[in-house]
């Protein structure tokens, strides 16, 4: 288990089951970075709309579904503040994971110093980062009783759904779901399970989308390969009449392949392997 830590106006899992973020991207970073279990905790910010007793001090942990989803569809409108809307009414912070369960840390909320070992960084203000193993073990320490969330059907779907998973285990990358609400992609139309090669080495990463070519170019958005002269490229890919039928192939890869696993939805194996491990799958 891992934990993040973000910056925000306050902890209310009630009316705001949601972490919340301004852009897709911060978002998604936390997708892609997170596995199934971990947990995000709250920081006041250092100044208003924050109340004066909470600022820079610990709030609250919560767990959080990897799914995309519109933070309008989790919050009850009557309880939006003056400063959650732009000022064409627009959401403020639209982009959203959902909440699971929650904690509440006990009084005397204690200040992020007397915890962790540094401050965080400003990119917690717009974006979850990690904490490392000390201050992981500081937060959990730390004595929290349960906060309610609300039964909203999203969240009691995706809390199913996570139990199911299980957790500390490597991530398996976001799962689909089919809800009523607007999410980021729609699980049913067609989607393709993909492996993908980092150059000519002997490194995959498997996965499903909706577009490869779009995913491919998010993968290779932050490889140096000025530097490297090596990027990741498509090699496999199995089209799907769905997203959740590419997700149940991409198990079945990484359920035939699991002494090959590495981080994250990377392999380590020979092309050979990785052929093996593949039409196994298909075949399954």
């Amino acid at each position: 288990m891992r934990i993040f830590a973000k910056r925000f106006y306050g902890f209310d899992p009630l009316t705001r089951p949601v972490v919340a973020f301004g852009k897709e991207g911060n978002r998604d970073a936390l997708i892609t970075a997170s596995s199934p279990g971990d947990l995000i905790v709250y920081v006041g910010t250092q100044g208003e709309p924050t109340v004066e007793a909470e600022r820079g001090r610990l709030l609250g942990i919560a767990e959080f579904a990897r799914v995309a989803v519109d933070a309008r569809d989790l919050i009850d409108p009557a309880t939006l503040r003056p400063f959650d809307l732009n000022p064409d009414g627009s959401l403020a912070w639209p982009k959203g994971l959902p909440i699971l369960r929650a904690w509440r840390f006990q009084e005397p909320r204690l200040k992020l110093l007397d915890i962790l070992r540094e401050q965080l960084t400003y990119e917690a203000t717009v974006r979850a980062v990690e904490l490392d193993e000390v201050d992981t073990r500081a937060v959990l320490a730390l004595p929290r009783e349960e906060a309610v969330v609300p039964a909203h059907p999203v969240i009691e779907r995706l809390t199913r759904l996570n139990d199911a998973l299980g957790h500390g285990r490597p991530t398996t990358g976001p799962v689909p779901v089919i809800w009523t609400g607007v999410v980021s992609r729609d699980v049913g139309s067609e989607a393709w399970t993909y492996a993908m090669r980092f150059g000519r080495r002997n490194v995959w990463k498997v996965g499903h989308a909706q577009d490869t070519a779009v995913r491919l170019a998010q993968l290779n958005l932050h490889v140096p390969y000025e530097e490297l002269g090596e990027k990741w490229e498509l090699k496999l890919r199995q089209r799907w009449p769905d997203s959740v039928q590419a997700y149940a192939m991409e198990q079945r890869v990484f359920g035939s392949m699991t002494t090959y696993r590495t981080e994250g939805e990377r392999l380590r194996c020979t092309e050979a392997q990785m052929q093996a491990g593949w039409t196994a799958a298909l075949v399954a």
